[in-house]
């Protein structure tokens, strides 16, 4: 199955605004921001929209500045303390280019990780995702191998800054 970059920016976006349409009226959401290392990319931004025990990540990351990721991620979080565990499911998108042409791929993300909330607008996370690839365009058009089905870890750490709890 491949996937083209048209097809990412349109199911990306609408899978993102699903999941915030849903966030349920009337509890406490929080809008959140910050910035990660690892996982999907080197560096990232991330915006979160969190509600109760629930929250939906999208981050916007790079490799090296040849391409771009972004990744939707729905996590569930156990506890409401200083220290959260949670778990999740997501998606990663990326693209790059390469001297052969431009690659694609999309991978499946299973986060299990914690958050450190220590100030009332501040928290660290570590996590550690799992990830399969889904579908896979390479560079070179004759390269038809398919994606290696064997999960990958990928540690990732973060901080994120918004209203508070």
């Amino acid at each position: 199955m491949t996937w083209s970059r048209r097809t990412a920016l349109i199911v990306l976006p609408a899978a993102v605004a699903v999941c915030l349409a849903v966030g349920p009226a009337g509890l406490r959401a929080q809008y959140r921001l910050g910035i990660s290392a690892g996982g999907a990319s080197s560096v990232a931004l991330i915006a979160e929209y969190r509600w109760a025990h629930q929250g939906i990540e999208v981050q916007l990351g790079t490799w090296g500045f040849r391409d771009a990721s972004v990744s939707v991620t729905a996590k569930q979080y156990v506890g409401s303390y200083a220290v959260a565990p949670y778990v999740g499911l997501g998606l990663w998108g990326m693209t790059a280019r390469a001297e052969a042409g431009r690659g694609f791929g999309l991978i499946g993300r299973f986060p299990v990780g914690f958050e450190w909330s220590f100030a009332e607008k501040h928290a660290v996370s570590v996590a550690l995702y799992m990830n399969r690839a889904l579908a896979l365009r390479r560079p070179d058009p004759d390269d038809q191998r398919p994606p290696r089905a064997a999960f990958i870890p990928l540690p990732e750490f973060g901080y994120r800054w918004g209203s508070p709890g």
